[in-house]
This record gives structure tokens, sequence and C-alpha cells, in this order.
């Protein structure tokens, strides 16, 4: 993504409802995943700056990778020390390492030389019954700027993506949209932002990442956390995001 973009995800990640509740619902997962107290062994995948790291260390030994170096800095500022600058494209992530890995929002991006490639990495790397947790942009039709500034290679639908998980090994648990609850105004907001006109200059543009005012904030929160709970039983039809848990089977 544009440089400018980790600066401002750093700023408002701890506390901007949409990375809150996304993270929360990864926890949720995360925490099933405990048996008998056993501590795991998390893999980051595009850890960004660093907080679902941050997050995850309470479950056992966290590493994190990231692309970027601006991105690794930031997440060392946070305190962490098992990050790392690697490819995904290339990176060798070793065989049957981890109980889970996540890679939230990361998949679509335009470095990434083919998605099929890295989940086979992602299979080897994880442990047999090993979890597997995914958040990837969907639907093409709402490409907008924010896809320019954040780099968007493709974004995805449920029906196109699961299959080539199923074609890597994967057993596929829970797939749905999110967040259905803000859908209809965030396509057309996208939708409106790809007829007016913008800055042609790739490096400038900007993403939809700004924190909104704090009432605003706690009220997306509130529905973000209710659309949560209902996920934990249901599949939602519709959303800007595809959520995805898949395990390699044992």
């Amino acid at each position: 993504m544009n440089e400018r973009e980790y600066e401002r995800m750093f700023r408002v990640e701890d506390s901007h409802w949409w990375y809150v509740s996304l993270h929360e619902l990864i926890l949720d997962c995360v925490a099933e995943e405990m048996q008998s107290g056993r501590t795991l062994r998390l893999l980051d995948a595009g850890c960004g700056t660093g907080r679902l790291c941050t997050l995850l260390e309470k479950f056992g030994q966290v590493e994190g990778c990231d692309l970027s170096q601006q991105a690794i800095a930031y997440s060392r500022e946070r305190g962490l020390s098992a990050v790392f600058c690697a490819d995904l494209n290339g990176a060798d992530l070793g065989e049957e390492r981890y109980d889970v890995i996540t890679s939230i929002d990361v998949l679509y991006h335009r470095a990434v030389k083919g998605d099929a490639a890295i989940l086979a990495k992602f299979y080897r790397a994880l442990k047999p019954g090993g979890l597997l947790i995914l958040n990837l942009v969907a639907h093409e039709f709402l490409r907008s700027t924010h896809d320019i500034a954040v780099h968007t290679r493709k974004r995805y639908t449920r029906k196109d993506f699961l299959p080539i998980l199923a074609a890597e090994g994967f057993a596929v648990e829970r797939a749905t949209y999110r967040p259905a609850f803000l859908f209809i105004p965030i396509a057309c907001y996208r939708l409106t932002k790809r007829l007016l006109p913008y800055q042609r200059e790739a490096a400038l543009v900007e993403s939809d990442v700004r924190l909104p005012s704090p009432l605003l904030n706690r009220l997306l929160l509130f529905l973000a956390r209710a659309e949560n709970r209902f996920l934990r039983r249901h599949s939602a039809p519709f959303g800007s995001s595809l959520f995805v848990t898949a395990r390699r089977p044992l």
C-alpha cells in the first residue's frame, strides 16, 4: 500500500471500530483452539503495524511477517520482537510449524503473484489440524480509490475463493461476508467515489481509513460487535469483506 497508509493504520488501529471488531472476531476464533490450557504457536502473515500480533500474544508464541520494512518498524515500536520482513511469494514458512496462521487483507495485494501458491505455503506451515484465518476484500464492483491506495490486485467472492482453498487441501469451516449492517452505505459510498474526480497520481491517492467522531465510532463498534455475535452461528450473505476460517485436516 502507499507508504502513508501504514502511518494512518498505526495511528487508528487500536481504536477504529473496523479494526477492533475484526480483531475481536479473530480472537474469538483463536480462543476456540485452546485445549486444556495448551499454548499455541501462531503466525500473522502480513502483520501490518502489529496490533493483531500484540493481541494474539495471550494465546502463545506469536510471529509476524510483512513485506514492508515500514510496517515492521511500526510493529517493533509496539514492542514486538518476533517480527520479520518477508515476501510471501518466496518466503519459506516451514512445515507443520504453526497451530494458527492469520492473514488479514493480504492475498488481495498486487504484490501477491498467486493466491493459490501462498495458500499452499500456509497449508504446509500449519500443523495437521491447524487453523487458517483470512479476511479478504470482497466484490469487484466495490473497487474504488481506496483500492488504488492500498494496492488491490483483486477483490473476492465466496463462490470464487472457496474452491481455491479446497484445491489446496483445506477444509472450510466458516465463510461469511462482513460487515453486513453497513453494506449498503459502503456500496453507495464506494460507487459514488468512482464517479467523482480524484488524484490521478496513484502514490498520492488516500484510502478510506479515517477515525470517525468518538460518538459515531462507539455506535459503529456496538453494531459490529452485535454482528460478530450473529456470525458465531450464522453467515451473512453480503458485506464488503469475506471472512474465512479453514483447517488443515488431521
